[in-house]
């Protein structure tokens, strides 16, 4: 199943060079499939309450600059499968966000964003 912003935000994960840990590793490899060209199909709903578990049993979904959370949680952006959800993230720039709390300036974000043909 390929999404454009799907794959911008995988380009952006494996540019950050994470050591996930479990569930978070799985859950990667698992949404990385279904994104790529194979399309590999993953349960929407069990991906989505085993990361929301990892996130609210590490501090919740609060603004943090914790590096793993701030990864862990754009893992999870990309777990929802419908264009709508997707195009919302894409809009209100959650992901970026999400860039900018890891450590990244707004000016290299707002650039690579700038140079994606969405």
């Amino acid at each position: 199943m390929k999404n454009e912003y799907a794959q911008y935000m995988i380009s952006w994960i494996e540019k950050i060079e994470a050591q996930f840990q479990s569930p978070i590793s799985d859950s990667y490899e698992a949404l990385k499939a279904y994104w790529s060209e194979s399309g590999v199909d993953f349960n929407e709903d069990e991906m989505k309450e085993k990361l929301w578990a990892w996130v609210d049993g590490n501090g919740g979904p609060r603004i943090t600059s914790d590096k793993e959370m701030a990864v862990a949680r754009m893992v999870l952006c990309l777990a929802y499968k419908d264009k709508v959800t997707m195009d919302e993230l894409k809009d209100i720039g959650f992901f970026e966000d999400l860039l900018e709390q890891y450590g990244y300036s707004r000016t290299e974000i707002n650039r690579t964003y700038e140079q994606q043909n969405f």
